[in-house]
């Protein structure tokens, strides 16, 4: 991190760059706020810039608003979309600097070019497979030697309806057709028509990927997306140049899936000749959509292809999720980010690791407020914490916790029934945005009315205020109770069992999983409860059939509380 101070007139301008990520690296920028800054005076002002930051620790927020209400003239601006909205909840005030969405150019795609040498007929012969009908024309050239039969048309008609074709000289350019570049002959367009030569090798290659990219480059201008895949030497380089001077779009495989038929995709990388650096999965949902046109929807296959683009470029596993929400959402990204076609939106989202966590964000957020459902926190305030306190420790897990006011609130329960501090409460969520708001124990101060309305309807008695300091922005939690919950990132969908508990919480996620995500999860958790143990679902999620189908009991009816098989309600 650094901290730069640009002092313009009244108004003292702070540049933040890197993420504060060590204690030093924060202590810096509070000494800075509360010392070497200017405190209030006649016309003074102070601006803080964060370029880098998607979150700040709570020590921070708590310093700016401290510095705010002391000296006021205080302007924060954020280049990151996350910290903006992090920062607003807390009402503190943030201007959002719009960052350019990197964008695929808007105009209609004619043409598709795959092309690579070693390691790359697997994948061509995938993509190709999953691309939908179109009158789009497609073209495929790969390194072969010359002296061994090129098979590679007849291998992509076994995988597609397209019209594959290995062309003859100066035949026309007919739309929804694929033509394989012949071995011993480089493929050109012109005209309209196909040109093939024999004259000699470029870069060592006949078929060229060169003479073959530099073609469309004339022929298409700006409508070519152009795909360079894995192999060896500098071929196709200097065509994703000429392509990328005349606007079209060019893809590069990331590298690290090519070992070692790196060097191709190193190269165009290296020389700045590409548009995006992808896996081959986000490469095959991105060629997919694009073929499909500026009006396909984030749905059925396409969908299908993006979600399996987003696990292998991220690791983030959303193919459980219902299909309807998933489509939801993304369409109000697509909005957000006046990103106007799914295909834009792939390339941007695939590219854009923030603009990813913006869209992981909008994917898992789910509606949260301290004690909500207070009813069923008196269940758990009255009935089974007290049950479970003849344990030694107390083991409870927040399944899914978002910003975590549920893990918060099952803190104060344990407080208040004296089990706090032989309690383990884990809380986890997929979301590293969430989880940082959830770690720093602040929350708005707008909902503060009906987080006291629900805390006396769950039969506390003792008042939510005296479990939360306001500071008339937002509130913060009591730091004893802070300190007792241990969030961690956990994927329900992905990851296993962790530990063994006596209570697990689990409400308003697996609403958006499908039912055989749903099953899965809920198996886990059977296997994560303890024997005297219980589960707590949300009363809107609809799982009641569904869980007892996989072995658990009610508690109460109507309660949406649950025990293992083999035990009744009263045991």
């Amino acid at each position: 991190m650094s901290i730069t101070f640009q002092p313009m007139g009244n108004l003292c301008r702070a540049v933040i760059l890197g993420h504060l990520d060590t204690t030093e690296e924060r202590e810096t920028l509070k000494s800075a706020l509360q010392e070497q800054l200017p405190t209030a005076s006649a016309g003074s002002a102070l601006e803080l810039t964060f370029y880098d930051a998607d979150t700040l620790p709570a020590e921070i927020i708590e310093t700016i608003a401290q510095r705010l209400d002391r000296a006021g003239g205080l302007k924060i601006v954020a280049y990151h979309a996350l910290l903006a909205h992090s920062l607003m909840r807390l009402d503190l005030p943030v201007r959002q600097v719009s960052n350019q969405v990197k964008r695929s150019p808007r105009g209609r795609c004619r043409a598709l070019a795959l092309a690579g040498s070693a390691q790359s007929l697997d994948k061509i012969l995938h993509i190709v497979a999953q691309l939908p009908l179109s009158e789009m024309a497609i073209f495929v050239a790969q390194h072969v030697q010359e002296d061994q039969p090129n098979l590679l048309d007849q291998l992509l008609k076994t995988r597609t309806e397209y019209a594959v074709v290995m062309p003859q000289h100066l035949i026309p350019v007919q739309p929804g057709t694929l033509y394989v570049a012949p071995p011993g002959y480089h493929m050109k367009v012109a005209h309209g028509l196909v040109y093939l030569t024999a004259d000699r090798k470029i870069q060592f290659a006949r078929p060229s990927i060169d003479a073959l990219f530099e073609s469309l480059a004339s022929e298409y201008g700006d409508a070519v997306l152009a795909v360079l895949l894995c192999g060896y030497g500098q071929d196709g380089v200097a065509g994703c140049g000429a392509l990328r001077a005349v606007g079209s779009s060019v893809i590069v495989e990331d590298g690290d899936e090519c070992e070692p038929a790196r060097v191709m995709p190193d190269a165009a990388r290296e020389a700045g000749f590409y548009d995006y650096v992808l896996r081959s999965a986000a490469i095959t949902s991105v060629a997919a959509a694009t073929v499909a046109g500026a009006t396909a929807s984030p749905s059925g296959t396409l969908l299908e292809l993006f979600l399996e683009a987003l696990l292998k470029q991220y690791g983030y596993d959303f193919r459980g999720y219902q299909r309807d929400s998933l489509e939801r959402r993304i369409r109000n990204l697509m909005v957000h980010f006046d990103l106007g076609s799914f295909p834009e939106f792939q390339s941007a989202v695939l590219s854009d690791a923030a603009l990813f966590e913006r869209l992981c964000a909008e994917l898992s957020v789910g509606v949260t407020s301290f004690f909500r459902h207070p009813e069923q926190f008196r269940e758990i305030r009255e009935k089974i914490l007290p049950y479970l306190a003849s344990f030694p420790i107390v083991k409870l897990w927040s399944a899914g916790c978002s910003t975590g006011e549920e893990a918060y609130s099952l803190a104060v329960l344990l407080d208040e029934l004296g089990l706090l501090e032989r309690s383990h409460l884990f809380a986890t969520d997929i979301n590293h945005y969430l989880l940082e708001l959830a770690k720093s124990g602040l929350f708005p101060a707008g909902p503060l009315a009906s987080n006291r309305s629900n805390y006396l309807a769950s039969g506390g008695s003792r008042g939510f205020d005296s479990h939360v300091a306001s500071t008339g922005r937002f509130l913060k939690v009591e730091e004893r109770l802070h300190q007792r919950v241990m969030f961690h990132r956990h994927s329900l969908a992905e990851e296993g069992i962790f530990n063994e508990f006596q209570l697990i919480i689990c409400r308003n996620v697996m609403i958006y999983f499908n039912i055989e995500l749903q099953r899965q999860v809920l198996q886990r958790f059977l296997r994560s409860l303890h024997a005297d143990g219980f589960l707590v679902l949300g009363p809107q999620d609809g799982l009641n059939l569904v869980a007892e189908e996989q072995g658990f009991v009610p508690y109460q009816p109507g309660s949406f509380i649950y025990r293992r098989p083999g035990k009744r309600s009263h045991d």
